[in-house]
């Protein structure tokens, strides 16, 4: 019996957005963000990072480990 090329493309089409079509997260929670963002909301995705909370985290962390480090008292 020999298939039709249409319905071979139709049952690929069908599997794959039965299985490909959720909200874009993975498993390990990330989310990838759609092209063509405004400069404005690809700062946004970003700024947590850089907020002053985030950097006194930072120095603080930093803090520590030269505290705990042989010798780091001294430098």
């Amino acid at each position: 019996m020999r298939r039709s090329p249409f319905a071979l493309l139709a049952l690929t089409f069908a599997a794959l957005a039965a299985t490909g079509c959720g909200t874009g997260v993975t498993e390990t929670g990330y989310a990838p963000h759609r092209l063509g963002m405004s400069d404005g909301q690809r700062k946004a995705l970003y700024a947590p990072k850089y907020s002053p909370e985030a950097a006194q985290a930072a120095a603080e962390a930093e803090q520590t480990t030269k505290a705990r480090k042989p010798g780091g008292f001294l430098q």
